[in-house]
């Protein structure tokens, strides 16, 4: 028997919560962030006024990417450089559209199991979309984690 875990529509906006409240509170010329299950399925989103359509869609990829390899997109960059050195060409070698390799998809964690994921896009030179993924991981609580590389 399986064992399905996933965040919740709680906690999912919890995260999305804490990134909007975030960039409201540094003026920041707006976010978008998108919380997945494991299978990289929508749970809760937001993308704030005046930011472009496309946003929504590099933080929604973001997300996917880190929930379908269960590690950051950090690490998913990492190990797709490390593939290219052996004659692979990455993206385009698994036939999936929604794949990248952009900073700020971090793959969501509570203990050893993968609950998900998060992205985020829209960030700045002064907050980097990284930090504002750092902020959505605080919005979960203390309980949860994200991960470069596999443990």
């Amino acid at each position: 028997m399986l064992d399905y875990k996933t965040l919740s529509l709680d906690e999912a906006r919890r995260a999305v919560d804490a990134v909007v409240d975030a960039a409201k509170a540094a003026n920041h010329q707006g976010m978008a962030v998108v919380i997945v299950d494991k299978a990289g399925d929508i749970i809760a989103a937001a993308r704030m006024d005046g930011k472009a359509g496309r946003f929504f869609k590099a933080a929604h990829r973001k997300a996917y990417t880190a929930a379908i390899f269960e590690r950051d997109t950090a690490g998913v960059k990492k190990f797709w450089n490390q593939q290219g050195e052996q004659g692979h060409r990455g993206p385009n070698d698994w036939n999936d559209t929604m794949l990248t390799t952009l900073p700020g998809g971090f793959c969501v964690l509570h203990g050893k199991h993968v609950l998900g994921a998060l992205g985020v896009a829209g960030g700045n030179q002064q907050i980097s979309d990284e930090a504002f993924a750092e902020i959505g991981m605080k919005g979960l609580g203390p309980e949860f984690r994200h991960r470069v590389d596999w443990d």
